[in-house]
């Protein structure tokens, strides 16, 4: 399972929701990127948290790290992470059957809502359990739809999708450029975890 699909799964809270709500250390430590692709930049440090969440992890890291049995190695650390992360795939995927099973459920609760002409039921242990029929915006035509954005004046409310401007702006560090205006580029820790036999 990819980091992205566990991620999917477990929808992460301390994920932010917002390109801004993140952790900015105050003393904006900098960082040398030691190999790969991006060898030799030079950014500040980001925590890819938000601040509520981002207390409680060094709430946790402080109980850890008061532990008598705590070892600071990296050996020691690396399998305590595979470990919490095995477990986390177990539960992600133990999740995934579950939204499955949801969503499947959900589709034969409405066809036969609809069959029988109700919107919703009260259940005997008082559950309420209704469907609300909304519209929802279906993306066909992007360059037609960006056509009208701009003649209805929405210009201003237009942009690019992060993953595209990320993307640029990592393009633009690596031609030597400064980020785009607005915008600034910071060292994002990545953790890749590829399984061995266990």
């Amino acid at each position: 399972m990819s980091d992205e699909e566990l991620d999917a799964l477990l929808e992460d809270e301390g994920e932010p929701s917002d390109d801004v709500e993140v952790v900015i250390p105050e003393d904006r430590p900098m960082f040398r990127i030691p190999s790969g692709k991006y060898k030799g930049l030079v950014l500040p440090r980001l925590i890819n948290l938000k601040p509520t969440y981002y207390e409680k992890v060094l709430a946790l890291k402080q109980e850890i790290e008061q532990d008598p049995e705590f070892v600071r190695h990296a050996d020691t650390i690396a399998r305590t992470y595979a470990e919490v992360r095995r477990e986390a795939e177990k539960k992600a995927a133990e999740l995934s059957e579950i939204k499955l099973r949801l969503e499947t459920i959900k589709l034969l609760m409405i066809e036969q809502y609809e069959v029988e002409g109700t919107t919703g039921l009260t259940l005997s242990g008082g559950d309420k359990i209704r469907w609300e029929p909304a519209p929802h915006l279906v993306m066909l035509n992007k360059e037609e739809f960006r056509l009208w954005c701009i003649e209805q004046g929405l210009e201003r409310d237009m942009v690019l999708p992060w993953q595209k401007a990320n993307s640029i702006a990592k393009e633009m560090k690596l031609a030597g450029r400064p980020e785009p205006p607005g915008a600034e580029v910071y060292m994002l820790p990545k953790v890749v975890f590829t399984k061995g036999k266990k």
